[in-house]
Parts: structure tokens; sequence; C-alpha cells
């Protein structure tokens, strides 16, 4: 299929509800889906993160399936700041992934959208998204958006694992495992059946809540993560219990061979105890244990402890894609792109469609 045959290509539209129908449409099966493109977390995102203007749709060309939060002038992928990883479902086996992110980019522009956002894209789901918005019409602005910090874990024993860490980190872990653990009246447990999930969730707001961690901006959101992630068996809560309290809690992700130390807090009168390298000692000494897993991240973002932990980094983009065809749509580009690159992103427009 040639670029000018996206047209042709039909693209359907579905309510949040039929996802799971619409994967089976498309081709979509249960192995192809890491844990930030499941029903279950895309249905916890919409119930719990959508504005009131939005509203989650599903939008299908063929192979390809693209959820999304739909406003009046503005659409973006199904994601936010939780998410750690987005990419189209079906784009990485789809049989012409341009053709069909053109597709969908052009249904999109036909709604009148002024506005597109994406977040949370790896280097080759972004090229592609790009490359089928701006075939579609759109102008196109990639841009590095955070650092995402991994551990190859294939094959890798603990021991072997933490010799590789800083020494500095070693000693700490070391000593604070003993004086918390093995002398004091530390206790560390990881809540993961359903009918611990309450107990879960209010151990990690009892800490979150005493930590240096802002708000939450969803407070239903980790609640809902926790209680369906449980239920599929993909969430973990790690807990560390220190003078007859929670003192720490770490939330990780896991799904197939891979696995994301989702989100932690730790209670800031704990800190100086280092309770929080503690726990991730003991998550990650259960994590290598299985020999299964092949990687573990750290979610968003390029704090400087988590290269300690995990000594690898990729980057993870953005796309942000403004409609010419509308007036906000090209005032939108010429304040965020310029003049000289509107002009070059219009031949290339022109050139493609």
């Amino acid at each position: 299929m040639d670029r000018a045959d996206h047209s042709s290509l039909p693209v359907t539209e579905h309510a949040l509800g039929s996802l799971a129908a619409v994967y089976e449409q498309a081709g979509v099966g249960p192995d192809d889906l890491d844990f930030y493109s499941t029903t279950g977390w895309f249905q916890n995102l919409a119930a719990n993160c959508l504005q009131p203007s939005e509203t989650a749709l599903v939008f299908a060309a063929k192979d390809v399936v693209l959820p999304m939060r739909v406003g009046r002038a503005r659409g973006c992928g199904l994601s936010n700041f939780y998410s750690c990883r987005f990419v189209p479902p079906g784009l990485a086996t789809a049989s012409n992934p341009v053709g069909a992110i053109a597709a969908l980019g052009q249904a999109l522009r036909r709604r009148g959208l002024v506005s597109l956002r994406f977040d949370a894209l790896d280097e080759g789901p972004k090229d592609m998204v790009a490359a089928g918005l701006r075939r579609a019409g759109w102008l196109v602005e990639p841009f590095p958006q955070f650092g995402n910090w991994f551990l190859t874990a294939d094959g890798l024993d603990f021991d072997t694992y933490w010799q590789q860490r800083p020494g500095a980190l070693r000693n700490t872990g070391r000593r604070r495992h003993k004086t918390l653990i093995e002398r004091g009246d530390g206790e560390i447990i990881c809540y993961s059946r359903p009918d611990e999930a309450t107990t879960a969730i209010q151990a990690y707001e009892a800490v979150y809540v005493r930590s240096w961690q802002a708000a939450e901006p969803f407070p239903g959101f980790m609640p809902g993560l926790i209680r369906n992630g449980f239920a599929d068996g993909e969430v973990q809560v790690w807990c560390l219990s220190a003078g007859g309290r929670p003192v720490a809690t770490q939330i990780w992700v896991r799904r197939h061979a891979q696995a994301t130390i989702f989100k932690l807090a730790y209670d800031q009168d704990w800190g100086k105890r280092s309770v929080g390298t503690v726990l991730t000692m003991a998550a990650m000494q259960a994590a290598l244990a299985d020999r299964s897993l092949r990687e573990i991240d750290f979610g968003w973002g390029d704090d400087p402890y988590k290269r300690e932990w995990l000594p690898e980094r990729r980057q993870r983009y953005g796309i942000a894609a403004y409609n010419p065809r509308t007036l906000a749509g090209m005032v939108m580009a010429i304040r965020n792109l310029g003049a000289k690159k509107i002009r070059g992103a219009v031949r290339r427009v022109i050139k493609n469609v």
C-alpha cells in the first residue's frame, strides 16, 4: 500500500466499553499488550482522570487501535502523567502502521479537532505516529519528554546485580537492613491478593500523606489501579512497617516479562533511616528470583536516585500536532513551531497529501 492509500482504510469509532471487542476485531491479542495497553488500565484512567469536557473514545483502522481522550477542540492519546508508556495497540505488528495512523489522523481532523497530543512514546512508535499524522495533514512537533531508567534482567541473579551497584548504596542497604529488619521491629510485606486490596490501599495512602510527594490530583486513580491490578494478578504493593506503622511503600506493576516500579513513597520522619532503600532491596531481590523476568524499569522521570538502581536509560517522547485547516490550529502551530518550521511542515504536508 503506498502513502496515498491511507484514505481507503476505513476508520471506526467506539465507546471505551467496547475496547475488548475492538482488540479482537483488530487481531490484537493479550500477548500484544503491555500493562499500559490493557483494557483495565484504560478503563481506570477514563474512570478517574478525564476532564469534564472529555470523552474516552476508541478509534480503529484495520489492525491499529487508538484509545483517545477527545474534548471539544483537542484530542489526546488516552494517557497522562501516570502513563509510563503509550503506543497505539497493534502498531508494532500492523501491516501498514504509518498508513493506519494516517487514516486515523485524517478521521480526527475531519472531526474539527484543532490539536492532538500523545505522550510517553518510544522512539520507533514516535516516528511512525509522527509520519502518519504528517501524511494526514497535521503539522507535527515531536519533543523529548522524559527518561526511562531500566535494567535488563535476563538471567541476572540478585547477588550479581547487587555487586554492580554503587558502593555507597550497598553499604547503606546492608547497614539499614540489619538495624531495621534483622535487629529491629521492621517488617516487609508484599500485598497482591484481591482480599488484601483494602489493606494495601490504606498502607499506601498512610505513607503517601506523610511523604514528600504532592497530593494526588486524581485521588481515585491509585486505589483503582491497586484493586484492578490485584484482581488481574499484575500489581503488587510492597510495604515496610516499623514503629508499629507503615513507613515506606512501593507499587510494582508486572505483565508478561516486564516490571515497573510504578510509584514509591516513604514517611519523611523515617527518611534518615533509609527505609526506601531497604524496601527497594527486598522488592528487587524478589523480582530477580523470577528468572522469566526480562526487564525492570523505573517509570517516568530522570530522578538521580534511579540510575543507582537501574543503570540503563532510554528516551521517551511526546508529540503535539496542529490542524492547519483551522485558524486556531495554525495560530498554535506558529506559536510553537515558528514560521520557518511551519514553512517546512506545510511543504511536507502538501507533498504527502
